[in-house]
């Protein structure tokens, strides 16, 4: 990648440095799985997986809700 702009490397890429979150991949019983980051007040989900395209329009399930696994 080629970036053509007068500033500083260091300020581009300062956010680079920021640890990624740690993901676990969890299964429930009805087929989906999530990546889920563990937090103290429950699991926010990153990402859903799941064959029925059903559950990507289910409130429950959106990327950044905060849910109770155990």
């Amino acid at each position: 990648m080629i970036l053509y702009t007068p500033v500083d490397e260091a300020i581009i890429f300062a956010d680079m440095e920021q640890k990624a979150p740690k993901l676990e991949e969890v299964a429930l019983a009805n087929g989906i799985t999530l990546l889920v980051e563990r937090l103290e007040e429950g699991s926010r989900i990153e990402r859903v997986i799941c064959g029925n395209a059903n559950v990507y329009l289910m409130a429950e399930y959106q990327p950044g809700q905060v849910i109770k696994i155990p």
